[in-house]
């Protein structure tokens, strides 16, 4: 009975697994589809834009798609909402920012719709997409109480003619590097409380500022299914001054002719005095090898 039972499972266990391994290979098999996906951002001091992606997924990756043609749609997919042409890069992307002939549909609305959709061309099909976001704005502030220094934020959204807080939104809040954002605090993102606002306590001291020891505050929201992706800055002294040094009027390998490192100039000259020595001795040795030839032919006559 235990013989038949451990068959039993062992058969199972393998019609299972063969089950399982023909899934994944007809899956990888399968021809690649092509999506779009749109997003919308509202960068620093800068007009709101919208990016696409295509991308399609070869094997258990997805791989970008370039050289697709796709218009973009402020609401309705119509001649007078286009917002604009684009075509794909090597990355798969490509941005559209908002016109200045569409302000005044801007101002006016509270939630908008953007909807991006591209023609069928050889060997691939038509491809469509869109999101819905309402219009928010983001608000960075900074504080210093008792030696404490904080960072706050506060996402706004819009309702009638009112900016409204929202709460239980989560942000970044960091401080501006030169290869991305370094959070302030400990934690990688903050939440809005019950008033709309995510603070965080700052404990980057010693930071390297500008000259005038100046960091950038960066409050952002990323990827959020209502609001998009929002970010805002402030500059806050609260960093150590940083005269750079270039090292320009110092001596050195890679410095003009007249800053060469003193070694480098005495090696330089020794080697062009060496080279000067040995041409005017030669010279001179054939000048004597000559008058000595003369002096002989001398003797020879008389």
């Amino acid at each position: 009975m235990t013989l038949n039972y451990h068959h039993k499972l062992c058969f199972l266990v393998s019609f299972f697994s063969v089950i399982a391994i023909n899934c994944v290979i007809a899956q990888d098999s399968a021809a690649p589809v092509t999506t779009m996906s749109v997003r919308y951002f509202l960068p620093v001091n800068k007009v709101p834009y919208v990016e696409v992606n295509t991308k399609k997924k070869v094997g258990r990756k997805f791989e970008p798609v370039m050289s697709i043609p796709v218009s973009i749609y402020l609401n309705e997919a119509t001649p007078a909402n286009l917002l604009g042409k684009v075509i794909t890069g090597a990355n798969g992307l490509a941005k559209v920012a908002i016109p200045a002939t569409f302000k005044s549909t801007w101002d006016s609305l509270g939630e908008i719709k953007f909807i991006a959709e591209s023609d069928s061309i050889s060997g691939q099909p038509a491809l469509s997409g869109d999101v819905t976001i309402k219009k928010a704005i983001l608000v960075i502030d900074s504080a210093s109480a008792d030696g404490v220094r904080a960072v706050t934020a506060q996402l706004k959204e819009k309702k009638g003619n009112e900016w409204v807080a929202v709460k239980d939104i989560e942000m970044k809040l960091g401080v501006k590097r030169m290869l991305g954002n370094l959070t302030v605090g400990e934690a990688e993102t903050y939440t809005a409380d019950s008033t709309g606002i995510a603070s965080a306590e700052f404990k980057r001291d010693s930071l390297a500022g500008d000259k005038n020891g100046n960091l950038v505050l960066v409050a952002q929201v990323e990827d959020n299914d209502t609001y998009g992706n929002l970010i805002v800055e402030k500059a806050v002294p609260w960093g150590k001054s940083v005269q750079p040094d270039t090292h320009f009027w110092h001596r050195s390998l890679w410095s003009t002719g007249n800053r060469v490192p003193v070694w480098l100039l005495l090696l330089a000259v020794s080697i062009i005095a060496g080279v000067w020595g040995m041409i005017i001795y030669l010279v001179r040795q054939v000048i004597k090898i000559k008058k000595m030839g003369k002096e002989f032919d001398r003797g020879l006559t008389t």
